[in-house]
């Protein structure tokens, strides 16, 4: 302990040489005239902030399944997309055979959940066509209807890593009639607005089985509705045609949260509600996957200034700390990466923090403890940023988001459970490091 004592002294000590000039000493100060001075009790401010809806159209990332959350409650996720007609049509001899229609999609090896138990998976054909009727965008709540009865299910377990493909036998009848046209050279099949109106898209959804939501890839051409034929003239050959997925505006994914006991309970008609940490049993929330924001402010900063010393900032680091036993290496695993956002009393968020070179984004990793569990972590050197709220008066209300990505090309349901200042040595702090100049 004595050791990592000395090593911070020295290290502070090279610090305070390295900005002398820019304190302006003067002349060579006598020893008392500055203290090193270590700060690690500025409690962070914590709150939740619920999203009603969110755009999620326009994506190439699908999520589907359903999976439990002590926190979050039961979430499900599904998908909407167009299919589009196959590249070319060959000539099917009049003696060709029809054998059957299956859906394929891919899992992107991404999950978030049980992966060891088994999900029934349906494909069902939309019972009108894609169209916005909302600002040019589907969202994370909207609703298509479907045909009454599923194209095809399969119950199956999905391995992320290990399954390429997950195919789906689908209705004969479907099969049959789509058969015909490619034999008939149908305008239905042949060309893709036609086809469109004859087949308005797609709903990859789940049943029941709450165990994990998985990701499938959503690019172009990446999902196909195959329809096998085999002939037998001049010799037996087994054939088949896909008609591919559109990767366009109108794919969106609806992931929908049943909250139920969890105090995550939204303003009745308001798109964004603040819940303090006291109210969420001492915790703050982040699932932006789910409409779910995690805000941190700093109201007692200013008190460093209070006393009539100069006080010169030399570095300041936000420490991010999951609540312990709310993740694991499997089931509820931590964000890989995370960074932070400026936002203020109106929760709008605006620059995002940078790194020291000013010009690339602040990332954070997790780092854990795997011998005793309880030193975990994400670290941000926020100085600059520290500095503004120091020098700056009526800040109190400002601080950030904490963030995690979740964009068209990287949809997903990952969380963070975080402990606020009530958590003693495992709460989410700032540290501070500072030099005191005495009068």
């Amino acid at each position: 302990m004595n050791k990592v004592f000395l090593l911070v002294i020295s290290v502070l000590i090279i610090m305070v040489s390295c900005t002398k000039n820019a304190i302006q000493f003067g002349n060579t100060p006598e020893n008392n005239y500055t203290n090193l001075v270590f700060v690690d009790t500025v409690a962070v401010s914590l709150s939740t902030i619920l999203i009603d809806s969110f755009a999620t159209s326009n994506t190439t990332s699908f999520l589907l399944g359903k999976y439990s959350d002590p926190h979050f409650g039961i979430i499900s996720a599904k998908n909407f997309f167009q299919m589009t007609i196959p590249v070319n049509v060959p000539t099917i001899p009049e003696h060709a055979v029809y054998d059957s229609l299956t859906f394929i999609f891919y899992p992107n090896d991404y999950y978030y959940g049980d992966t060891t138990v088994y999900q029934t998976f349906s494909v069902y054909e939309l019972a009108e066509a894609m169209t916005f009727s909302y600002n040019n965008s589907y969202y994370n709540t909207s609703n298509l209807p479907v045909k009454l009865f599923p194209l095809g299910t399969k119950t199956t377990r999905i391995r992320p890593v290990q399954d390429d493909s997950v195919e789906i036998r689908l209705d004969d009848t479907k099969g049959a009639e789509l058969f015909t046209k490619l034999k008939t050279q149908s305008a239905d099949v042949l060309l893709e607005e036609n086809f469109l109106n004859y087949f308005h898209g797609i709903s990859l959804t789940t049943g029941n089985d709450i165990a994990a939501i998985y990701g499938v890839n959503g690019a172009a051409s990446n999902m196909v509705m195959r329809v096998y034929y085999h002939t037998t003239i001049p010799q037996p050959e087994n054939l088949f045609i896909n008609f591919s997925s559109l990767a366009n505006s109108y794919s969106f994914n609806q992931v929908v949260p049943d909250r139920t006991g969890t105090g995550l309970i939204s303003s009745v008609g308001n798109n964004l509600t603040e819940i303090p940490s006291s109210q969420t049993n001492n915790v703050a929330l982040l699932q932006p996957g789910t409409g779910v924001q995690l805000k941190m402010t700093f109201p007692s900063l200013h008190n460093i200034l209070s006393s009539d010393k100069i006080v010169k900032l030399i570095k300041a680091e936000l420490y991010v700390r999951p609540a312990n036993q709310t993740f694991d290496r499997n089931k509820y695993k931590l964000p890989s990466q995370l960074y932070l956002s400026k936002t203020d009393a109106s929760n709008a968020t605006t620059d995002v923090v940078l790194d020291s070179t000013g010009t690339n984004i602040l990332y954070a990793s997790p780092k854990t403890d795997n011998v005793y569990g309880e030193n975990n972590y994400y670290r941000f050197n926020i100085t600059s940023y520290i500095n503004e709220l120091l020098t700056n008066a009526g800040t109190e209300d400002n601080g950030f988001y904490l963030v995690h990505d979740v964009s068209a090309s990287s949809m997903n349901v990952n969380r963070l459970v975080v402990n606020n200042s009530l958590h003693d040595k495992q709460s989410t702090r700032l540290h501070l490091y500072m030099v005191v100049i005495n009068k």
